[in-house]
């Protein structure tokens, strides 16, 4: 999956780090097909502080904008437990996983970014769009 202005929510700060984790993932993903354990444990750690990030400044752009976050919030925590099963299947299997289960986890975690940014964020972009593209609360720092 590549990054395209399709994906864009309307503000250049959350356009960013959706581009960062967009990288991330498809490093997990390149990881994933090569079996690097080691190399992908690290990889969902840095994923895992980034997301932990991005939910906040998601969330004070949110409630600067006043939308109600508390759905929203709900499915950030489905994301993060969605990629912390990945990661313990594929690292209890120490990478050595049918290419049918590679190509699982491949496709959740694609689905998870692309539905996080096109379903789950749309009352976020509609609202968004009403602001300047680098509309920045004082209080979101950049992660």
């Amino acid at each position: 999956m590549n990054f395209s202005k399709e994906l864009s929510v309307g503000n250049r700060f959350l356009d960013s780090e959706h581009r960062q984790l967009h990288k991330m993932i498809n490093e997990i993903i390149s990881l994933i097909e090569a079996g690097d354990v080691a190399a992908l444990s690290e990889a969902f750690a840095l994923l895992e502080i980034y997301l932990s990030a991005y939910f906040l400044d998601e969330e004070q752009i949110a409630h600067a904008i006043g939308i109600d976050f508390t759905r929203h919030r709900h499915t950030h925590q489905e994301i993060q437990s969605e990629l912390k099963r990945i990661k313990d299947a594929v690292i209890a299997k120490n990478g050595n996983c049918p290419e049918h289960e590679k190509d699982n986890y491949i496709d959740t975690l694609r689905y998870c970014l692309f539905k996080h940014i096109k379903e789950d964020s749309r009352p976020l972009k509609i609202l968004l769009d009403t602001q300047l593209y680098d509309f920045k609360p004082d209080n979101v720092t950049a992660v």
